[in-house]
C-alpha cells in the first residue's frame, strides 16, 4: 500500500515496529527473495505480480487505514527523517479519502515539479487535483503548463480555456491568456491568437501599472513577434521593459527582452543587435531559474545565422538542450535539438550528417505527429536536405505527407512539388506547379533569401523561361532578406540573361560571405568558374573551381554535379594526378550491394531490414550512390545497374 518502493523509516512508522523488529522481518524477506533493497533503507517487493496478489487480499477499510498511517507519518514528520514527495502524499490523502489533504498536496507537488523541470509528472498531479475539484485555478494553471512543456497540445488548450474562464482576477486571465497566445499560434488557431491578443490589449487598461500590466505588454510583444509584425513586437516589449525597469521586476524584463530580441533577428538589418539581447540575458536567465527564457533565447541563437565557429555552436546547441530538459520543455530538448545538430551539419557544410541528424530526431521526437505547425517538426527541412541530395523518392514522400495533413505554410507544398518537378523530369508540370507557388507566396507572411536561391535554382535546371524567372523572384523577396541572398539571386539571373560579367562580379561578392552556408558558397563558386570560362579566363575559373571543390567537398547531389561539369570543361584532374574514378566503378562493395537492391526496388526501411543497418545509414548510402553515379533517382540507378 505504501508504494512501489518504500523506505524504512515510513514502514516503521505506519506498523510501529521497533528498529531490531523491522530489520528482522525486512532481512527474512529480502533472504528469501520476497523484497529487495533498492537503495540505501528502500525496499521494494523482487515481483510486482507478488505485490498485487497480496494487496488484493486485503479488504478496502484495511487499505484505507494503511494509507491514512502513511498519511498521518509523513504530515506529522517535522524533523525531515521521511521522503516528502507531494505525489506520496497526494497519493495517499487521495487513498484515505482525506480530499482537502490531496488537493493541498498536488498544488504544492504541481508548482514543485514544474521548478524542476518534470512536466508529466506535473500534469499527473494536477490532474489527479482536478479531479476533486475541477474549477480550482491553480491546478489548472500547473496542467495547462505542464501540458504545453510536455508537448501535448491539445490537453494545453483545454486546460488554459477552463483556467481562462476560471479565473478570479484581472491578473490570473492575463497569465492564462499569455500563454493561450502561444498555444493558439502552436496550433496554427490564427483567428483565436488575433481574439485573445485584442482580449490582453483591452485588459491592458484594466489592469493596474505595474507588474501585470506589463506582463500584458510582453504578451502583446509575443504575438506580435510571432505573428512577424515585428515593428510592434519591439514597441510592445519597450513598453514593458520601461515598467520593468522602473519597477525592478527582473522576470518580466527577461520576458520581454526574450520577445524583442527575437523580434529583432528577423530583420538583417538589426538582427546583430537581436542576437546580441538574447545572448547577453541567458547567463542571467539561468541564475534566476527562467530556464524557458534561456532555452528560447538560446534556441534562436542556435537556429539562426551564428555569428561563431562550429565549435561554439554546438555548445550553445547542448546548452539550449540542458536548459529545455530542466524546464521539460519538449519540443526544444528534442526536436529543436535535432534540427540544431542538422543546421550545424549544414554550416560545416556535411550533408549526410546533416540528414542522418533530422531522420534520428523524426525517430526520437515524441511529439512528431500532432496538430498545429509543429506538425511533423523536421519534414519541410529534410525535404530540402534529400532536394540537395538527390534522394528524390524521400522528397515525393514527404509532399504526399505534407498533402494530407493540416496546418501546412501555404507555401510549403507548392514550392517543394515545384522544386521537385524541376529536378526530376515526369514528376508535374513545372508551368503550372510555378503558377502554384506564385499564388501561394501571397499568403505567406514572411520571405526567405535562402528559399528565393533555392526554388530560383531549380527553375533554371527545369529550363523556366527567363521572364518567369523574374516573375519568381519579384515574388520571392523583399526588403528584409539578406543582402548576401539577393546578391546571389541576382547574379544567378544575371547570368541566365547572358550578362556574364555582371554575374561573375556577384558570385565572387558572396564567396566569402558569413551568411551564406558553405553549399551555396560552394554554388556562388561554380557560377564563377563558369562565368570565368564564358569570358575566357581559364586560370580564374580554374580558381574559382578549387575553392567551390574545397566548400563542397563534404556535400554532394547537385550542387557537386554543377561543379563536375565544369571541371570537365577546365580538364582538371584530382590531386594525384589520375582521372577520378566515376560510375559504377567509384562504388564501394558495400555501395554496390545497396545499388542492386535499390535496383530490385527496395526502399530506403526495407534495406536496412534486409542488411541489418538502421534506416538513416540506409539513407547515406542512397545519397552517396546517387552522387557517385550522378544520376537524381532511384529509378536511374536501376538503369546505370542495369548497362
Amino acid at each position: 500500500m505504501l508504494g512501489h518502493r518504500v523506505h524504512f523509516d515510513l514502514l516503521a512508522a505506519v506498523t510501529g515496529a521497533d528498529e531490531d523488529e523491522l530489520i528482522r522481518a525486512l532481512g527474512a524477506l529480502v533472504g528469501r527473495d520476497v523484497l529487495v533493497e533498492t537503495g540505501e533503507d528502500e525496499f521494494s517487493f523482487r515481483h510486482a505480480l507478488l505485490r498485487e496478489a497480496i494487496a488484493g487480499h486485503l479488504i478496502g477499510r484495511q487499505r484505507r487505514r494503511l494509507h491514512e498511517a502513511a498519511l498521518e507519518a509523513l504530515l506529522a514528520d517535522a524533523d525531515g527523517r521521511l521522503p516528502h514527495d507531494p505525489a506520496m502524499v497526494a497519493h495517499h490523502a487521495q487513498a484515505a479519502g482525506r480530499y482537502d489533504d490531496m488537493l493541498a498536496a498536488a498544488r504544492r507537488g504541481v508548482a514543485l515539479y514544474l521548478s524542476i523541470g518534470s512536466a508529466y509528472q506535473a500534469l499527473e498531479l494536477a490532474e489527479m487535483g482536478l479531479a476533486e475539484d475541477a474549477e480550482d485555478p491553480s491546478l489548472l494553471s500547473g496542467a495547462a503548463r505542464a501540458a504545453w512543456l510536455a508537448g501535448l497540445l491539445t490537453d494545453a488548450i483545454g486546460y488554459a480555456r477552463r483556467w481562462r474562464d476560471r479565473a478570479v482576477s484581472a491578473p490570473d486571465r492575463n497569465e492564462a491568456l499569455y500563454l493561450m497566445i502561444r498555444l493558439a499560434w502552436e496550433a496554427d488557431e490564427l483567428a483565436e491568437m488575433d481574439e485573445l491578443t485584442h482580449e490582453v490589449e483591452l485588459l491592458i487598461a484594466e489592469l493596474p501599472a505595474g507588474a501585470d500590466q506589463a506582463l500584458a505588454m510582453t504578451a502583446v510583444a509575443q504575438s506580435s513577434m510571432l505573428r512577424d509584425d515585428i515593428a510592434a513586437a519591439i514597441s510592445w516589449a519597450d513598453r514593458a521593459l520601461a515598467i520593468a525597469d522602473s519597477l525592478s521586476l527582473p522576470r518580466i524584463r527577461l520576458a520581454a527582452l526574450v520577445e524583442k530580441g527575437l523580434a529583432m533577428t528577423e530583420w538583417p538589418s538589426t538582427a546583430a543587435e537581436g542576437q546580441a539581447i538574447l545572448a547577453g540575458l541567458i547567463d542571467e536567465a539561468e541564475k534566476a531559474g527562467e530556464w524557458v527564457l534561456a532555452a528560447r533565447a538560446l534556441n534562436e541563437l542556435v537556429q539562426g545565422v551564428p555569428p561563431n565557429s562550429p565549435a561554439e555552436h554546438a555548445e550553445l546547441l547542448e546548452r539550449m538542450r540542458v536548459d529545455a530538459e530542466r524546464a521539460g520543455f519538449e519540443s526544444l530538448s528534442v526536436a529543436a535539438y535535432f534540427q540544431g545538430q542538422a543546421r550545424i551539419a549544414v554550416r560545416e557544410g556535411a550533408l549526410s550528417v546533416a540528414i542522418a541528424a533530422l531522420e534520428q530526431g523524426r525517430e526520437r521526437d515524441r511529439s512528431y505527429l500532432r496538430r498545429g505547425r509543429w506538425a511533423d517538426y523536421h519534414a519541410v527541412f529534410l525535404a530540402g536536405l534529400y532536394l540537395e541530395s538527390g534522394a528524390h523518392d524521400g522528397v515525393a514522400a514527404i509532399i504526399a505527407a505534407l498533402s494530407e495533413g493540416p496546418n501546412v505554410e501555404p507555401l510549403t507544398v507548392p514550392g517543394l512539388a515545384f522544386h521537385l518537378a524541376c529536378r526530376r523530369p515526369g514528376y508535374g508540370d513545372v508551368s503550372a506547379l510555378l503558377d502554384s507557388v506564385l499564388a501561394a507566396v501571397t499568403d505567406q507572411s514572411w520571405r526567405s533569401g535562402s528559399q528565393a536561391h533555392d526554388l530560383l535554382s531549380a527553375a533554371i535546371e527545369g529550363g523556366v523561361p527567363e521572364p518567369r524567372l523574374h516573375e519568381l523572384v519579384r515574388a520571392l523577396l523583399d526588403e528584409n532578406v539578406w543582402d548576401d541572398y539577393r546578391t546571389l539571386v541576382d547574379a544567378q539571373l544575371a547570368e541566365v540573361g547572358g550578362r556574364v560579367a555582371e554575374a561573375l562580379a556577384g558570385y565572387q561578392a558572396v564567396c566569402g560571405s558569413q551568411i551564406l552556408p558553405p553549399s551555396v558558397r560552394g554554388t556562388a563558386a561554380v557560377g564563377a568558374a563558369r562565368c570565368a570560362l564564358a569570358l575566357d579566363r581559364a586560370g580564374e575559373a580554374e580558381v574559382e573551381a578549387g575553392r567551390a571543390a574545397e566548400l563542397l567537398s563534404r556535400w554532394g547531389g547537385w550542387r557537386v554535379a554543377a561543379l563536375g561539369r565544369v571541371r570537365e570543361q577546365l580538364g582538371l584532374l584530382p590531386d594525384d594526378g589520375e582521372r577520378a574514378v566515376s560510375g559504377a566503378a567509384a562504388l564501394t562493395p558495400r555501395e554496390r550491394e545497396v545499388a542492386l537492391l535499390i535496383a530490385d526496388g527496395l526502399t530506403n526501411a526495407e534495406l536496412a531490414r534486409r542488411l541489418y543497418i538502421s534506416p538513416k545509414t540506409a539513407a547515406v548510402h542512397v545519397s552517396n550512390i546517387l552522387h557517385k553515379l550522378g544520376v537524381s533517382s532511384r529509378t536511374q540507378v536501376a538503369e546505370v545497374v542495369g548497362r
